[in-house]
């Protein structure tokens, strides 16, 4: 019986990822100082990966890392110079691997890696070979052939034949092999080809192997004796063969598609629909405490219900000290409960670090320059949530600074500068929020440039731009359109792009502030809250409704008098420590009913979001507590003020507000 492998996938692409992570940073670490660990490290990566992909029918996967494994077996035992152009091949074979992976988890068909295969047996001079043959997926069409045999008592065989080396004329040998394979066997269903090596190669050599699914009531032994005898055949491999079904092809994509044209996808092919599931590693010990607190839970649970049957029988008033006790007691172990399992859903951001080190690597070889990565703080940890969807803003932060920021060796060295360029990247806890610094030692940001940018672009006014200061000139590389690039950059496209990292900044409820000095670098500090489950919210009463404000998006709550709102070009604001903020009434930014006001002066809530601040008046300010963000659900439709819901201890729900949009709508 067959092994039900689905079951392992997810185990399985776990320890790929953590494979091809090792091989990522051992070949950072083989270019700057070779060492025979570094490659008895990569070899024994690609060994495991080969291993688990063959196991998992990931032949694809599991070619391609054998002659990886075959380079690296050549390497150990020649010891050649470990040069640029076998490491830039090592990082070929590489990123093909990472597409393989992308393409098994998505269930696409696989890539044609032939010409990476290539690139290693050129290195190391061994003659390429065609791509061994792949088994036919049958279309639509052949499926249905091969079902209609099975009910008339047939059985399906596969047949990989291979020819003899000095075979002449392989393609005619093969059509005359399948009239006597239907002969010995039966109806041929399907017939595949081997690929060519590379592109331009003979052709005939494509004949050299091919598989065929037939439909046979004999047994294979019996097959086997009768082609035993065939001309210019080194050997036929017989096997029973299992169709392939993939509810996604229609009839009319099959019947279009040519089995010789396409490779033969994995079995995890069948798997699209099943997305593989998010995973996070966590430690016995932080299990062994969450199972320890559940059980005090119990204990106290077991005390409430003896403490709730005495009361029953006596006063219920002398059991009510203990049931506070109790209480107070279960209050204690909720509270490290809920620490507990938000720290099982945290990662150290070294997994989202470990990726940069090779981006470096390639942009200073696009660009021509010599950069330096210099990580610090990789152990402080994260929801993984937030690591995943913090990649993006950072990969553009990186891009830039490599691109925009960081000089020319030659110029760096007339400006009194190491050739060298240095982009630190550091992340510390910083009371509940979680600290990341993107520096780099370059140009810095020319405020008067980035001012005149604006106002070509028409993104400020002349009169705006009158009243910016260095640091709000500077903030303008954030609105949408705005570029200093006078030409199209291969590494950072059009100059455009630091918009959306501040809109997916905003999205994590996260602050983004740059501090830049011409000449010598430029600093971006990222705030981002520790988890988007559980939150610190303020609680604030407009027009009769509770809602909810992410503390860490409340800059200050200060009281004002109606005389202090002032008007700046026709919007109403207020002066916050000599800076402008502009001011709304949060009724009318909701929409909700104006209500009658006693009091002589006006509660407002100063609220900021990456880099935008905006005071907000409201009716009441309750106070703050931790709540637990619920998901509003997709049948609400699109509500862009709002990101999500809380159960508030009285049983009422309270909106959650979205401070990002709120500050920049």
């Amino acid at each position: 019986m067959m092994m039900e492998l689905s079951a392992y996938r997810d185990i399985f692409i776990e320890e790929l990822n953590e494979q091809l992570e090792r091989i990522d940073q051992s070949l950072l670490a083989l270019e700057h100082a070779p060492t025979a660990e570094l490659i008895q490290t990569i070899f024994r990566a690609a060994h495991t990966i080969k291993g688990s992909a063959s196991t998992m029918g990931f032949r694809e996967m599991s070619d391609l890392t054998h002659e990886v494994e075959y380079a690296l077996e050549w390497v150990r035992e020649k010891k050649p110079e470990i040069t640029g152009n076998l490491i830039d091949t090592l990082f070929q074979a590489l990123d093909a691997m990472k597409l393989l992976r992308t393409q098994y988890v998505s269930g696409e068909g696989f890539t044609d890696c032939s010409a990476v295969v290539a690139e290693i047996k050129a290195l190391i001079n061994k003659p390429a070979e065609p791509q061994p043959v792949r088994l036919p997926v049958l279309t639509a069409a052949e499926l249905l052939q091969a079902e209609e045999a099975i009910a008339a008592g047939y059985s399906l065989l596969s047949l990989v034949v291979t020819l003899r080396e000095d075979c002449q004329m392989k393609a005619a040998r093969h059509y005359i092999l399948l009239q006597r394979i239907e002969e010995a066997c039966g109806p041929v269903i399907a017939v595949a080809l081997a690929s060519p090596a590379a592109p331009g190669a003979d052709e005939d050599a494509r004949y050299s192997q091919f598989a065929v699914v037939a439909a046979s009531t004999r047994e294979i032994r019996q097959v086997s004796e009768q082609l035993a005898e065939e001309t210019d055949v080194e050997r036929i491999v017989i096997t029973p063969f299992v169709p392939e079904k993939s509810a996604a092809r229609t009839d009319t994509q099959a019947t279009a598609e040519s089995v010789q044209a396409e490779p033969r996808a994995s079995s995890a092919g069948k798997e699209k629909s099943h997305a593989v599931q998010s995973t996070v590693r966590v430690s016995v010990e932080r299990l062994d405490h969450l199972m320890n607190l559940v059980g005090e839970l119990l204990i106290e649970q077991t005390s409430l219900a003896d403490l709730s049957t005495a009361g029953q029988r006596s006063d219920p008033a002398k059991v009510l000290p203990d049931i506070g006790s109790i209480s107070d007691h279960m209050g204690g172990i909720i509270k490290e409960l809920q620490e507990g399992v938000m720290k099982t859903r945290m990662l150290p951001i070294d997994q989202l670090f470990n990726r940069f080190p090779r981006l470096v690597r390639d942009l200073a070889q696009k660009l021509g320059k010599d950069i330096e990565l210099v990580i610090q703080g990789g152990e402080t940890e994260l929801d993984r949530m937030i690591i995943e969807e913090l990649s993006d803003p950072l990969i553009h932060l990186i891009r830039n600074s490599a691109d925009h920021g960081i000089e020319s060796p030659e110029v760096r060295e007339q400006r009194g500068k190491a050739p060298k360029g240095r982009i630190t990247l550091t992340s510390f806890h910083e009371e509940n929020q979680v600290v990341i610094r993107l520096q780099d030692d370059g140009q810095g940001i020319d405020a008067a440039r980035i001012t005149a940018s604006a106002l070509s672009k028409g993104i400020i006014t002349e009169e705006q731009a009158g009243y910016l200061t260095p640091q709000e000139a500077v903030g303008l590389i954030f609105e949408p359109g705005f570029s200093t690039a006078s030409e199209v950059s291969e590494v950072s496209g059009r100059g455009v792009g630091m918009d959306i990292v501040r809109s997916q900044i905003g999205r994590l409820n996260g602050i983004i502030d740059i501090q830049t000095e011409p000449g010598t670098g430029t600093l971006f500090t990222i705030r981002l809250p520790l988890t988007l489950a559980i939150i610190k919210g303020l609680l604030i009463k407009v027009s009769g409704r509770v809602l909810i404000l992410p503390m860490y998006n409340v800059a200050e709550i200060v009281r004002i008098s109606p005389e202090e709102i002032q008007v700046v070009q026709g919007e109403q604001a207020i002066i916050n420590h000599g800076r402008i903020v502009p001011l709304s009434w949060l009724r009318d930014k909701l929409h909700y009913p104006r209500t009658e006001r006693h009091s002589k002066t006006i509660p407002l809530v100063i609220v900021r979001s990456v880099d935008r601040i905006a005071a907000f008046a409201v009716d009441e300010i309750i106070g703050n507590q931790e709540v637990v963000i619920k998901s509003l659900g997709a049948y609400l439709g699109t509500m862009n003020h709002l990101s999500g819901a809380t159960i508030l201890g009285n049983g009422r729900v309270a909106l959650i507000l979205d401070a990002s949009y709120l500050v920049s709508h």
